[in-house]
């Protein structure tokens, strides 16, 4: 792959005569190929000939300047830097040495000329990739959207549809239905949704169940039909479509009971208003991407492996998408969580600050990834922005999302007072359970395990499901009440034997809360066999581990969910593994992992434990060396029921 470090001297060399200038009067005209490359290479320091909206995208320095390609070794560090004006020239670049372009190339500098607004020539651009053999079926896909965006809807249409069955997983139907929605052919639009829907919808059983895929799938075609629907003036049919969820899924009967209430009185709702083209171009764009992902995972799934890194090609993909809709800030938010999961924050900042303008939601975002940037004066002003921009229906989200980050910023005071009245912002069942289930995790931060514990009952009983119920558990445990907690527990393990996160839980409060430890390593050792690549369930596993005396077995596991959850860290993790590295002597590995630990924000009292580990390090000897237990499984590979 071309690394732009030698690209600059072998591009003066071919075009420039070694970059030495002869006196003026001596130097002939230049040919077309010269003025290129001197064209080309002006663009190493930045100016860039790309459309408005990548341009918006390029890095800068501390005078404002573009960085240059020469900043970035490959395309991908662009991508990943979120720089698309560096990224496009780089390929531009590649172009002029190489003398063609790639039909990869081509895809990537037609949508930046469909950003510019300019169809013909973007369609001028893709043909590189239109006339391979067999034709790219990316290609294909834009060329649909690219005509439909240049005015001539039936030709879009009927590219659209000779292509659809060839295009992966949903996204030929949700793309097609999609299109006809622009194109303001609604009852068409109706109807494809119609046909995606299934006769039957099962939901999973828990978030292991690959059924999970599918049932997500369902809930994307039904949020997108029912918006129509409601668009259309046919309320009760889009409410029905939420009901089938329902009736599928009655854990989420509450949320679902919300949707179908705001079909109706518009809160919640997205604006009503007609989906334009740009934006469900940039929509169908982002459909593609995620479904070439998810046949990716499957791909490596089949083989025992899994998907690691950021996806570079679909996140430029979805980084062009924004070229073509900068203000969507749905996608451009989608953009930004790749990135951020990825602990790849001086690209996701570049992504929310390349925004036309500014919003609350992007706000918020932003002071969460200043904050991670250890930029806390930042992520102040950011918050503070996030608070001015945010609309009056909007007032709970905001106000959620600036509790968490004044919780993170350790503002006691700002955050439990929020705590306390985010309740009261609430207008539904399900609105008013998330934020007593807010204020719990806040109050739990302090260590006000009183408060925690009201709230906590209180989303429970505003919604009786499954993750209420185990956050109830949690919360009665560490205000005092193991037993009640634990009983809880076992009602809900004795309901999902084989759920994976269902038996960590009640493993893990068995390893913290009792001294049960056989029961909970037999628990553990269930979860880890039934989800062995699960970071949080291998931290369980070792910490059992090192209670019951196994230093290297506990450093296996927890050294493997280190690695299962890089780049991202969590403090426990950290915590866990700094006790055992100091218990085998490897005292500076220890006080690493304790620094790390405090840089993730654990709560109140264990920030102070881990700073005292981090000073004074570990008094008395490691946990008593015992046999581990026995693990027995019935004959289906089922963990005994008298076991748990």
């Amino acid at each position: 792959m071309l690394r732009f470090g030698t690209a600059l001297i072998s591009a003066c060399l071919i075009g420039l005569t070694a970059c030495v200038t002869p006196p003026a009067q001596d130097m002939p005209d230049p040919t077309p190929r010269q003025k290129q490359l001197m064209a080309a290479l002006a663009e190493y320091s930045g100016s860039y000939d790309v459309s408005a909206p990548a341009l918006r995208t390029a890095r800068r320095d501390e005078d404002g300047r573009p960085i240059g390609v020469n900043a970035y070794d490959e395309p991908d560090d662009a991508i990943q830097a979120g720089d698309m004006a560096a990224f496009l020239t780089i390929l531009k670049l590649k172009a002029l040495r190489d003398g063609a372009t790639t039909p990869n190339s081509a895809v990537m500098l037609s949508l930046d000329a469909a950003g510019k607004g300019d169809m013909p020539s973007a369609l001028r651009t893709l043909k590189p990739a239109l006339d391979v053999t067999p034709p790219s079926q990316l290609a294909r896909f834009l060329e649909a959207w690219y005509l439909a965006l240049d005015g001539k809807g039936e030709d879009a249409l009927a590219a659209h549809r000779a292509l659809s069955r060839q295009l992966p997983g949903l996204t030929g139907d949700l793309s097609l239905a999609t299109l006809l929605e622009a194109l303001e052919r609604h009852d068409e639009a109706l109807a494809v949704y119609s046909a995606m829907m299934p006769s039957q919808i099962i939901a999973p059983e828990h978030d292991f169940d690959p059924q999970g895929l599918v049932y997500s799938h369902i809930q994307l075609v039904v949020a997108r039909h029912a918006l129509l629907l409601r668009r259309e003036g046919q309320i009760e049919a889009a409410q029905a479509l939420y009901q089938r969820l329902a009736d599928a899924d009655p854990e989420q009967a509450v949320v679902y009971r919300a949707a179908i209430d705001g079909l109706a009185s518009g809160r919640g709702m997205p604006e009503a208003e007609d989906l334009d083209l740009r934006n469900g171009f940039a929509r169908a764009l982002h459909d593609y991407t995620l479904a070439v992902y998810y046949q990716n995972l499957f791909d490596v799934a089949v083989v025992g492996a899994r998907l690691r890194g950021y996806n570079s090609w679909g996140g430029a993909l979805d980084q062009m998408a924004l070229l073509i809709a900068p203000e969507n800030d749905t996608l451009r938010l989608n953009v930004f969580e790749d990135l951020y999961k990825e602990a790849l924050y001086d690209g996701a900042l570049n992504v929310l600050q390349a925004a036309p303008a500014p919003s609350a939601d992007l706000k918020i975002a932003e002071a969460n990834t200043l904050l991670r940037l250890d930029r806390p004066d930042d992520a102040r002003a950011a918050l503070d922005q996030a608070l001015t921009l945010g609309t009056p229906d909007r007032l709970l989200s905001i106000s959620t999302s600036a509790l968490r980050l004044y919780a993170l910023l350790n503002e006691e005071e700002s955050a439990l007072r929020l705590a306390a009245e985010l309740p009261d912002l609430a207008e539904t069942d399900a609105e008013r359970a998330f934020a007593h289930r807010t204020s719990y995790f806040v109050f739990r931060q302090f260590g006000v395990l009183d408060a925690a514990l009201r709230h906590a009952r209180d989303a429970r009983d505003l919604d009786d499901t499954h993750a209420h119920r185990l956050l109830l558990a949690n919360a009665l445990a560490e205000a005092g009440q193991v037993e009640r907690g634990l009983s809880l527990l076992r009602n809900e393990a004795l309901g999902r034997p084989n759920d994976p996160y269902m038996l960590n839980t009640l493993g893990y409060y068995l390893v913290i809360h009792t001294d049960r430890l056989e029961e909970a390593f037999k628990v553990l050792a269930r979860a880890v066999a039934l989800a062995p690549g699960n970071s949080y369930i291998a931290d369980s596993f070792g910490w059992v581990r090192y209670k019951l005396g196994d230093l290297e077995g506990a450093r296996f596991y927890i050294e493997l969910s280190r690695r299962e959850l890089a780049p991202n860290r969590n403090w426990e993790i950290e915590d866990h593994l700094g006790d055992v590295y100091w218990h085998l002597g490897l005292t500076e590995e220890a006080r690493m992992a304790w620094r790390n630990a405090l840089d993730e924000f654990p709560p109140d009292a264990d920030r102070s434990l881990i700073e005292d580990k981090l000073e004074n390090g570990l008094k008395g000897p490691p946990p008593e060396k015992q046999p581990l237990p026995d693990v027995s499984l019935s004959d289906d590979g089922e963990i005994d029921r008298q076991e748990i």
